[in-house]
């Protein structure tokens, strides 16, 4: 991607790059390329591994399937983390584990709770084929933990604004995690993809989920009061996100900074339970996707991070066509 030969060649492996492009304009992506390939290359020296990898990061970079964003909050560290991820699967001849939190089933705005398989997931199930075919491109496999946040009922603000008790909240959830694992597997991909409750994951890994939660919120709270930039402006973002969305249409407005710290946390929070250990495949807000990542400092192993954008429909009805 450095050179113009270079770009000639790319252009006959397949890739579209318009008459007026020039390697000036993806210095940042051939830098990237460039750490993808000193990352894959310390961990084997087989070089269709190197090879394979090196390409689904470019394939990620420059023609990613449509509705899909690849490592962009924190893209150098999150490509160095997902080449190590791709190439030590490939190499113990392992799917590539990819981690997806989604929300409960609420409508389309506000927070008023279903039993279905909810928006998020739709978004996912939508995406499905894209997902797989990327990664099957280059002789990759995946499998998907989908963990349903019923974590969200230990929340007292979101069981205020969706008029829920905790037990009816729960109910509610684990009706979604059953109607989730019934198309997964009309689908026929109860192999590749699992469903979960978030809850039962934290507790399985020994973790307690609010006092993770807790000490997150806590120090988001304190970056904010310090003017934090980064934490600032995911806040403002998420409250705006959400006004747009109008999930804040029932919240008072003077609680809105405190339930876009709430959300965040639980994102920072889903961050530190995968600890790099996944993909994390990102059905929800643009705006509060920084957060899996954002506390972790550098003494901590980023989350590789895939953000699907939101589908038209308000719900999908139909998963066989």
């Amino acid at each position: 991607m450095r050179t113009p030969e270079g770009f000639d060649a790319l252009r006959e492996a397949g890739y579209s790059f318009s008459p007026f492009d020039s390697p000036r304009q993806f210095k940042k992506q051939a830098d990237i390329l460039s750490a993808a390939v000193e990352a894959a290359s310390g961990l084997t020296d087989e070089a269709e591994i190197i090879r394979d990898t090196v390409y689904l990061v470019l394939d990620g970079l420059v023609a990613a399937p449509q509705g899909m964003e690849f490592f962009q909050r924190f893209p150098h560290e999150e490509v160095v983390q997902f080449c190590r991820l791709a190439v030590t699967s490939r190499v113990n001849q392992l799917p590539i584990p990819v981690a997806c939190p989604v929300c409960p089933d609420y409508d389309q705005s506000g927070y008023k709770l279903n039993s279905g398989i909810g928006l998020a997931m739709s978004r996912v199930l939508k995406q499905k084929d894209n997902l797989l075919d990327f990664f099957s491109r280059r002789n990759f496999t995946v499998s998907v933990d989908v963990q349903v946040a019923d974590v969200e009922a230990l929340e007292p603000l979101i069981l205020a604004a969706s008029g829920e008790t905790q037990a009816g909240f729960l109910i509610k959830t684990t009706q979604t995690i059953m109607a989730i694992e019934a198309v997964v597997q009309q689908l026929g991909l109860s192999e590749i993809i699992k469903v979960r409750s978030m809850a039962a994951a934290f507790a399985e890994a020994g973790q307690f989920y609010p006092d993770l939660k807790n000490m997150n919120k806590e120090e988001i709270l304190n970056v904010l009061a310090m003017n934090g930039r980064k934490v600032r402006r995911a806040i403002e973002m998420l409250v705006a996100e959400r006004v747009r969305l109008g999930d804040y249409d029932l919240i008072d407005p003077e609680l809105h900074c405190e339930m876009a710290a709430e959300e965040l946390a639980d994102y920072a929070t889903f961050g530190d339970f995968v600890a790099g250990q996944a993909v994390i495949l990102s059905p929800d807000a643009l705006s509060a996707m920084p957060a899996y990542n954002f506390l972790r400092g550098r003494e901590k192993l980023i989350n590789p991070t895939i953000y699907l954008k939101p589908v038209k429909q308000k719900k999908l009805d139909i998963f066989m066509t």
